[in-house]
């Protein structure tokens, strides 16, 4: 992807992140980045960034997480399809993607509506709320009685 000529159209530049892809271009996590942070068209970055993260490689899917993750930010707008996507990740083998995945997740807990979310994303964040609230809790009841 030539970045001195990037094209002013969500279209064209997904044009050229499709080509990226077509020709196994080793830097196309880079022009889905470069895409989610151009572009604020959800419907133009979400089918590119699914077709990273459905990638076999570990560093293109983690690629693709984090342009999702722009693209929330700055969007606001996540398809169903795409938390279809996110969902499996969160129980990937890899402890890398699996934590990204879960910050990704995160993002989409902020920068998304609620009402919009499905609902196992509402339950897995309320239990990582009550799991956090516990943790840090106990941290601090044992630093208390720690104390001399």
């Amino acid at each position: 992807m030539d970045w001195g000529n990037i094209p002013h159209d969500p279209q064209g530049c997904a044009d050229q992140v499709d080509a990226a892809f077509e020709r196994g271009d080793p830097l196309v996590g880079v022009a889905v980045l470069g895409l989610s942070l151009c572009h604020d068209d959800a419907e133009v970055i979400a089918p590119r960034a699914r077709r990273a993260i459905a990638s076999g490689e570990r560093q293109l899917r983690c690629q693709g997480l984090t342009a999702v993750s722009h693209m929330v930010r700055r969007t606001g707008e996540i398809d169903d399809v795409t938390l279809e996507t996110l969902r499996p990740l969160l129980r990937d083998p890899n402890p890398v993607v699996r934590e990204h995945a879960g910050s990704i997740v995160a993002d989409v807990w902020i920068f998304v509506p609620h009402p919009r979310l499905p609902g196992w994303l509402s339950r897995r964040q309320r239990l990582q709320s009550v799991k956090w609230w516990f943790v840090m809790g106990w941290t601090d009841i044992s630093l208390y009685f720690r104390r001399p």
